[in-house]
């Protein structure tokens, strides 16, 4: 039996053993784990994350999943379940056939548009829902620690919800951190690292870059952060933003203001970047201004 099942009905008499027995589809392996798609004989789709290499006992991990239960946001996606034993953990969520925003941007999608009102109304509803994380669960020590595009997922209607938070926090991406993976994993773990949430901070401005380029975080060798950052300096910016985007009428001075929000969020020095509460408030103040001018558009 699952160790704990959480609050959901969906999943109220499924079994370990059906879980290991249901048909299982790859869809994705990491360094810190694989990620499946299972379909049961009812016909219910969920999806399985397999973590491997979390140096963590059973009751914190136990504790950590509750907490994570007991914060809920709409733009969050809840673990339906865990099991936890000394060989292996696993989430267990409900799949999202949408795929991500990774996906979105940079899959190969013929004549699918992703226009800059929907950008900007992605990143202020995934900012808003960091917020929210981090203020429930700050005491607790608990980050995503590994928030990026492939991450966001897009539910029936295409609302983004965060995917994965709190699993682990070993690859934070964070070039200017002076703790190494395992030290940042366990400091966390015991709830006494802050730093944690400034590593959120930066990969939610990495994703602020996608969504402004359109371009990979890593292409042929080259990083997305140290690209812009030599765009910037060039002073050519407005060769940062992605050309679809621009086709479609939209403001480049809100593009450049939300350029400018993406650069604080992935300063070199983490103390240096802004709060998460700092980055709802500034996002909003543009989503605001974008709203206004559709609405005064003769």
């Amino acid at each position: 039996m699952f160790s704990v099942v959480l609050t959901s009905p969906i999943i109220s008499d499924l079994k370990f053993e059906d879980l290991l027995s249901a048909p299982a589809e790859l869809l994705g392996r990491g360094k810190h784990g694989t990620l499946y798609r299972v379909i049961f004989e009812n016909g219910m789709v969920l999806a399985v994350k397999r973590i491997k290499g979390w140096m963590i006992s059973t009751d914190e991990f136990k504790h950590r999943m509750q907490r994570l239960d007991q914060a809920k946001h709409l733009n969050v996606l809840p673990a339906l379940a865990f099991y936890c034993s000394i060989h292996e953990k696993l989430l267990v969520y409900e799949y999202q056939p949408n795929g991500s925003l990774f996906t979105l941007l940079h899959g190969k999608q013929p004549g699918r548009k992703f226009e800059w009102a929907s950008r900007l109304k992605i990143a202020a509803k995934i900012a808003e829902a960091l917020a929210y994380m981090h203020r429930e669960l700050y005491v607790d020590g608990i980050p995503h620690g590994n928030l990026k595009s492939t991450n966001i997922l897009l539910k029936n209607n295409m609302e983004p919800c965060i995917s994965e938070y709190g699993l682990m926090a070993m690859d934070p991406q964070d070039p200017s951190s002076s703790l190494n993976g395992l030290n940042l994993m366990q400091q966390q773990t015991k709830g006494t690292s802050t730093n944690g949430f400034k590593v959120d901070i930066y990969g939610f401005g990495v994703i602020l870059l996608e969504l402004l380029t359109g371009k990979l975080v890593q292409n042929d060798g080259i990083d997305l952060t140290s690209w812009v950052h030599s765009v910037v300096r060039e002073e050519w910016t407005v060769e940062v933003f992605d050309k679809s985007i621009i086709s479609d009428g939209a403001s480049e001075e809100r593009m450049l203001n939300l350029l400018q929000v993406a650069i604080k969020c992935v300063n070199q020095a983490p103390e240096s970047r802004p709060s998460i509460s700092q980055v709802v408030s500034m996002i909003n103040t543009i989503k605001e201004e974008d709203d206004k001018s559709l609405v005064y558009e003769p």
